[in-house]
C-alpha cells in the first residue's frame, strides 16, 4: 500500500493534468461536489503552464478557467517547496472566492496529497511545504508585494491599473517567476488586449492560450 502511494504521489508531482483529473473536486452550481472533469482545451491550458512561463489566455464565460488555474496553483504549491504564488483578481469579494475554491479542492484530497496547513485566512493559504498561495483584490499594489514564485491575474481586462502594476511586478518575475494572465475581452486599446494580440503575433514574451 506503501509503495502504491508514493507512486501515485510522484505521478500526481510528474503531471499537474493527471492530479486535477483524478483528485481535484469543485462546487457544481446543481450537482454540488463533483470530480473536475477536463475538457480538451483545459487540458492543453495546462500543458501550456507547464510548457511557457509566461502565459496569457482569452476565455469565454463559464469555461472553467479561473478553476483551472486554482487547481494549477494549489498543485505548484503541494508539489514545490518553499514557492509563492499570487493571485490578483478585479475585487476583494472574486480574490476571497477564488481561495475559497482552492480550499475546497485541498480539503477534498485524499490524506497522502497533503502536506497540512500553517496559515489559513481570509486571504492566504500556507502549507507546510513552505509554498504559500495569496489571493489579493487589485488597487494600489505594488510590484514587491505581488512578486512571487508565480502571478495569476485573472480577468485583467477589467483591472483599471494593471498596466502600472504590471511594470512593477516584471523586474522582479522576469528573473525567474512564472505569469498566467486571463481574462474575457473587455474592449479595445487596453493592456490585456494589447499585450495578448502581441503574443499572438509573437511579439513580446507571452504565450497566447
Amino acid at each position: 500500500m506503501e509503495q502504491s502511494l508514493t507512486h501515485e504521489f510522484k505521478a500526481c508531482k510528474e503531471d499537474p493534468n493527471y492530479f486535477i483529473s483524478k483528485y481535484i473536486k469543485v462546487v457544481h452550481p446543481v450537482r454540488g461536489l463533483v470530480p473536475f472533469k477536463l475538457y480538451g482545451f483545459q487540458k492543453k491550458i495546462l500543458t501550456d503552464l507547464q510548457a511557457h512561463r509566461f502565459n496569457i489566455l482569452r476565455k469565454f464565460r463559464q469555461a472553467g478557467c479561473t478553476t483551472i488555474a486554482a487547481a494549477y496553483c494549489l498543485w505548484f504549491a503541494i508539489f514545490n517547496k518553499h514557492k509563492s504564488i499570487v493571485i490578483l483578481s478585479k475585487g476583494d469579494a472574486e480574490s476571497t472566492e477564488v481561495l475559497d475554491r482552492i480550499k475546497i479542492m485541498y480539503d477534498e484530497l485524499p490524506e497522502f496529497l497533503k502536506p497540512g496547513i500553517i496559515e489559513d485566512n481570509k486571504h492566504t493559504l500556507k502549507l507546510n511545504t513552505n509554498s504559500t498561495i495569496k489571493s489579493r483584490p487589485s488597487g494600489k499594489q505594488s510590484g514587491r508585494s505581488l512578486a512571487g514564485s508565480m502571478l495569476v491575474i485573472d480577468e485583467a481586462a477589467f483591472i483599471d491599473n494593471i498596466d502600472t502594476i504590471w511594470a512593477a511586478v516584471y523586474p522582479i518575475i522576469s528573473t525567474g517567476g512564472r505569469a498566467f494572465v486571463l481574462s474575457t475581452v473587455n474592449g479595445v486599446g487596453n493592456w490585456y488586449y494589447d499585450v495578448y494580440n502581441k503574443a499572438v503575433n509573437k511579439e513580446n514574451s507571452f504565450n497566447a492560450i
